[in-house]
């Protein structure tokens, strides 16, 4: 996979895919289009697992060099506007001319298969927020901005789908033969993770959804509560009325009005402290969940990199510390074992490189000798580092 992306939405496709075991060649500038310490930080994360070469596309031989990545590629990856990736020269029917079979993997801000009046639009996660009113949701408005999970909530999941889209496009090739477009944006994102809140039938009542900065969950059954000893989260989304009937100390209140229900509960769980509701509750599929601070469940969940090799099947979440980082101190990332497939084998990536670590293995990959590299590198056509340290100081 060739990866032109930066910042988090694109870099989390290559990123994800090279858990799985893809070789991704991320191509950045010989000269930072960003903040470089910004763009090194979030790459920490986005581009592990990836080697980095630095060209210069505005120059014929950077150009002829991407050219050459792409024809040998099975996908490529881009965030930008569809006017910003024919500036570059990469149209469709460019692209299919230098590989029959690529697949062009596009992330944008508010694009789509169709052109609409934002095509072009430039944007980040908080402005697609705002668009799609995820903050309006989160108690956001014009008197009350409100931004939930700064580049997280819609960034990382609109990668991600973009995943789900190349496996789509994947799965075509191998049947068809044909390469393709796979593509999401960051408002699709924002749109998909409200889908509950977007349907309608002849009939529905209005939502009654919970919204704002002190909402606690949705509905007395889906909710945040505060128990003898600490604050916990009752989730019965399933089973309702018939898990409360199921504890002797809250079957009383299985009939009790849903709009004094939740008042009800709250004086009620706190009688008793949270492991008390946790044994309550144990073997159903209702659940009482304790609520941690991230600092606590990433020190319970946190493993050594230095210690050896690292079981992902141990458990759904877990934090590496790489104490053996190229940046020459330790930083905790977030293992990828959420997901665990049936078949295959999900691994840590690799750290992300220092930008144009592997410019010059990368060009002598394509058939390029090292005189040739030596002097691309000279003229700015290509470049192996952005600066001396791994962090730019």
């Amino acid at each position: 996979m060739v990866d032109l992306t930066n910042v988090v939405a694109g870099p989390t496709i290559g990123s994800t895919v090279a858990r799985f075991g893809a070789d991704v060649v991320s191509v950045q500038p010989v000269e930072p289009s960003l903040d470089p310490w910004g763009a090194v930080t979030l790459g920490v994360h986005a581009h592990r697992g990836k080697r980095s070469a630095l060209l210069n596309l505005k120059t014929l031989a950077g150009r002829e060099a991407l050219e050459k990545l792409i024809a040998g590629a099975d996908a490529v990856t881009m965030n930008c506007t569809d006017s910003q990736r024919e500036e570059l020269g990469l149209s469709i029917e460019r692209l299919r001319t230098l590989n029959p079979t690529v697949i062009l993997v596009q992330v944008d801000a508010f694009g789509g298969p169709r052109r609409g009046p934002k095509s072009d639009h430039l944007g980040y996660d908080d402005l697609a927020q705002a668009a799609t009113g995820v903050m309006v949701r989160f108690g956001g408005g014009l008197a009350t901005p409100e931004e939930h999970a700064h580049m997280g909530t819609i960034d990382v999941i609109a990668g991600l789908s973009a995943c789900v889209a190349l496996g789509a496009a994947l799965e075509r090739r191998r049947r068809t033969g044909q390469g393709g477009v796979a593509r999401t944006s960051l408002a699709a994102a924002g749109n998909l993770i409200q889908a509950p809140f977007m349907f309608d039938y002849p009939g529905r009542a209005p939502f009654s959804e919970p919204a704002g900065r002190e909402t606690r969950g949705q509905g007395p059954f889906y909710h945040c509560y505060q128990a003898l000893d600490d604050w916990m989260f009752f989730a019965a989304p399933e089973e309702r009325r018939v898990a409360l009937r199921a504890v002797p100390d809250l079957a009383d209140l299985a009939e009790e009005a849903e709009e004094n229900l939740g008042a009800a509960l709250a004086a009620r769980f706190a009688t008793r402290d949270v492991a008390y509701w946790e044994k309550s509750l144990a073997g159903t599929s209702s659940a009482i969940i304790r609520i941690g601070s991230l600092r606590a469940t990433r020190a319970a969940a946190l493993v050594a990199e230095s210690e050896g090799e690292i079981d992902l099947a141990q458990a759904t979440f877990r934090v590496v510390r790489h104490d053996r980082h190229p940046m020459g101190r330790w930083i905790d990332l977030v293992a990828p074992n959420a997901v665990r497939p049936e078949r295959g084998r999900v691994v840590i990536p690799g750290d992300a490189p220092k930008y144009g670590a592997q410019t010059r293995e990368v060009l002598r990959g394509i058939g390029y000798s090292e005189e040739r590299v030596n002097a691309m590198i000279a003229k700015g056509e290509a470049g192996d580092s952005w600066s001396e340290n791994y962090l730019p100081e």
